[in-house]
């Protein structure tokens, strides 16, 4: 029931982004309208609400992954790193000018920035699993994850500071996050991505319901430990990748949505959790939307104005939660 209330606002949330904007257009108009500029907004309201629900699937899986692989609940890409890493590695490819030797292939330029996201987002992710083996402390794993993204973002500054000034102004663009200016081709190669990564994620659900009971455990059912693990990394560094190199590096999503699913439904299954994070994290990302639209302010400063809060008050739980031991 709860999944369905969510599913039926994110139709008619979709529905509303589609139609309002600076120049509102009613649902006859998206369907039958023979006028070239209401064609024209119509499809670039399209790519853009597409791209918002691609986040909203993307971000909130990975988030939810990351947090049951390394029993974590601040785990997230943006606070371990990997979204960082992610923006790294773009920041090569547009300070080197790659995707400008594309321009007429806007599909290539698209994938250019896809993989070199996704193996700055893999390489991290590696490192972050063999780390997870030495490092148990939550509080300790966390600073990890700081480290990494400042380390990341420290590279990112040098390559600020001799770049061009068009190129950086491009770049800064980027980093503020936007649904903004996607072509068709690019939402196709976005899609693919994120229907790729889900598929992993929903492979590697039966598989972590025995894991989540102890690795022994998992053992004696069947599960590979090894094999389950890479497809989580797998599955998290293509939506988190696609996303960051599409959209920019939006941090905070994957740990609003996940505490938010636990809260309203916490004795809820794996399948259950996955699914409501999904349809909950489109419904949010299709408000922030919604918001962007009317105060223009990027979705990196709504996102952070909304995640930071949220974190604090995680931290400040678990150290009640434990204190009271």
């Amino acid at each position: 029931m709860l999944l369905a209330i969510i599913i039926l606002s994110c139709l008619a949330l979709f529905l509303v982004n589609l139609l309002t904007g600076f120049e509102n257009i009613s649902l006859l108009d998206f369907f039958y309208s023979k006028d070239e500029t209401k064609r024209l907004i119509i499809s670039y309201r399209l790519y853009k609400t597409l791209a918002v629900v691609f986040a909203g699937i993307s971000l909130p899986v990975s988030g939810f992954l990351l947090q049951e692989l390394f029993k974590n609940p601040l785990a997230e890409p943006s606070i371990l790193g990997i979204s960082s890493a992610s923006a790294l590695a773009v920041a090569f490819v547009v300070f080197l000018g790659i995707p400008q030797s594309f321009v007429h292939f806007w599909w290539l330029s698209g994938w250019t920035l896809i993989f070199s996201s996704f193996t700055g987002a893999f390489v991290i992710s590696l490192l972050l699993l063999s780390l997870s083996k030495e490092i148990k402390e939550v509080s300790t794993f966390i600073i990890v994850g700081f480290l990494i993204s400042s380390f990341c973002g420290a590279i990112i500054s040098v390559l600020q500071f001799y770049s061009q000034s068009e190129t950086l102004k491009q770049y800064v663009f980027w980093s503020f996050g936007s649904f903004e200016g996607l072509s068709e081709a690019q939402i196709v190669v976005y899609f693919t991505c994120v229907i790729t990564g889900l598929f992993l994620a929903f492979l590697s659900v039966k598989k972590l319901i025995g894991f989540l009971l102890g690795e022994e455990y998992a053992k004696v059912l069947g599960v590979n430990i090894a094999k389950l693990k890479m497809l989580i990394i797998l599955s998290v560094c293509l939506l988190t990748g696609s996303t960051t190199a599409m959209l920019g590096p939006i941090v905070f999503i994957g740990i609003i949505i996940p505490h938010f699913c636990r809260q309203i439904w916490n004795p809820a299954s794996l399948w259950s959790q996955i699914l409501l994070n999904i349809f909950s994290g489109i419904g949010f990302m299709l408000i922030v939307s919604l918001i962007m639209a009317h105060t223009q302010l990027p979705v990196n400063i709504l996102s952070s104005v909304i995640g930071i809060p949220v974190i604090l008050f995680m931290i400040l739980k678990n150290k009640l939660k434990n204190s009271s031991y």
